[in-house]
């Protein structure tokens, strides 16, 4: 490991997919892990190699107002054994959410929201102050790239993540001079099961939007059962990640020219690659027409 400091790793959601595969590539480096999970028995059970390599689990369910303080005495706990560490905190916990907003009750979209936006807030309300305590630390938001860019189709799973974006891109700032690194990971599409856990709006769909909507969603039930339509590895994923926190490998430059105070924005896939790309080349093309239109406005 080239890093000189072994860090502690707080994955939520870690018990499968991107977030098992981050907490296996930290454990492997000589890292310490603390993986979340609704159910710590049967995450324990489906990753032997986990426990063997000496990740802890946690029991909490982020969707709960009660989370913050379960992490809260978790740090506590911690400050008692070792006064000066690197936190990795990484809020990987979520689920995806397909439909138009107005087919989903006022109740689904709380209890969608909880998970993926208060969920992410609960965390950072227990760690940060950990964090700018010791004066280091990485903060990372797994994303997606529907968080950069919309997807329609799905467009509540896009709104929560260009939200955690927009809050994490903020706290990049106000950390910085606690010498804490932040991160936003924007995965494409990896094989994992997370297709498979999509939910619909619990109003149906409107028939205006039925056959987009029911496109896509065929597409997203056809990756939950063939992973190999997609050409994310989750491994490589996760080893990726473990570059950055640690400034190594393909990071190592990338670090060195970042701007202090800025996010790190992180691309993981050719496919996500190539939609934002195609995002911002469309961006460029409207900020160049309203040159002279956004001038227009001033007092002369």
């Amino acid at each position: 490991m080239s890093s000189t400091t072994i860090k502690k790793w707080l994955i939520t959601g870690a018990s499968s997919g991107l977030g098992l595969e981050m907490a296996l590539s930290a454990l492997r480096a000589g890292h310490h892990v603390i993986g979340t999970s609704r159910n710590i028995e049967i995450a324990a059970a489906s990753n032997p190699e986990f426990d063997r390599l000496g990740g802890r689990w946690l029991k909490l369910d982020v969707s709960q107002p009660e989370a913050q303080e379960v992490l809260e005495k978790l740090f506590s706990q911690e400050e008692e054994y070792q006064q000066s560490q690197h936190w990795v905190v990484v809020n990987n916990a979520g689920n995806s959410l397909l439909g138009a907003v107005e087919d989903m009750s006022e109740g689904q979209i709380s209890a969608y929201l909880q998970i993926n936006l208060f969920g992410p807030i609960r965390v950072w309300k227990a760690a940060l102050p950990v964090l700018r305590r010791h004066k280091m630390g990485t903060l990372i938001t797994i994303s997606s790239i529907w968080g950069i860019v919309n997807k329609s189709e799905h467009m509540m799973y896009s709104a929560a993540k260009a939200t955690i974006e927009s809050l994490t891109e903020s706290y990049a700032d106000v950390l910085a001079p606690f010498g804490i690194r932040v991160m936003i990971i924007e995965p494409g599409g990896f094989r994992t099961k997370f297709p498979a856990n999509a939910s619909r709006s619990d109003g149906g769909t409107t028939e205006d939007y039925a056959e987009r909507i029911n496109a896509w969603g065929d597409i997203i039930d056809a990756a939950g059962k063939d992973e190999t339509m997609v050409n994310g590895d989750p491994g490589r994923f996760g080893e990726k990640v473990l570059d950055a926190v640690e400034k190594q490998g393909d990071f190592k430059k990338i670090w060195m020219d970042q701007v202090k105070g800025k996010v790190l924005r992180v691309q993981l896939g050719s496919d996500c690659y190539e939609i934002l790309g195609k995002r911002l080349r469309e961006l460029q093309d409207g900020y160049e027409k309203m040159s002279e239109i956004a001038k227009s406005t001033d007092i002369c």
